[in-house]
């Protein structure tokens, strides 16, 4: 599953290398990161909190699992989360990270508007069979309609995987330099 979702973009894999001690790295990096749970559901209530941190998740001293919090009229709304591991390798941090911007709560909704399309495709095929064709017309139309339910939600979750990757490199790196 995970190889397919590479190859779709929703999932991306990066490393990062950073001139700082990975316990002063640890320590900046939950300084950053409320503590939370990342699941899909948990950031309803974000855009309520009083913090300034952008990140909610769990950092721990060889590791770390966040996704970004909401805000109020936030128009990205991602459902990425960044999962990844610490190791020191003589003055640098290693940082590698995967970012996954598939939820599980898609699985459902893709199979609704299939078996949807489906069933309104195999309803009008029989009833434009009656008509002597000339519903074959809006055949167009109706795969067109089609792209745009399937594509958006998939376009804006590898959007999501992009963004996150961008943000966490550059998070990564300025947080050495504070």
């Amino acid at each position: 599953m995970k190889d397919i979702l590479t190859k779709l973009k929703l999932v991306d894999y990066f490393t990062t290398e950073v001139p700082i001690q990975q316990a002063e790295f640890v320590a900046k990096f939950q300084n950053s990161v409320d503590e939370g749970d990342t699941g899909v559901f948990s950031g309803a209530f974000d855009m309520f909190s009083s913090s300034k941190n952008e990140y909610r998740g769990h950092v721990y001293a060889n590791g770390f699992k966040i996704k970004r919090k909401r805000k109020f009229f936030d128009a990205n709304m991602s459902l990425a989360a960044a999962e990844g591991s610490f190791t020191q390798q003589d003055q640098n941090v290693v940082i590698a990270t995967e970012v996954n911007g598939f939820s599980g709560l898609m699985i459902p909704f893709f199979g609704f508007i299939l078996v949807f399309y489906a069933i309104f495709l195999v309803g009008f095929l029989v009833s434009a069979g009656r008509n002597d064709g000339q519903a074959f017309v809006a055949l167009p139309l109706i795969f067109f309609h089609a792209l745009f339910m399937l594509g958006i939600p998939y376009f804006m979750m590898r959007r999501g995987v992009s963004k996150m990757k961008h943000e966490l490199e550059r998070e990564f790196y300025y947080m050495t330099k504070k």
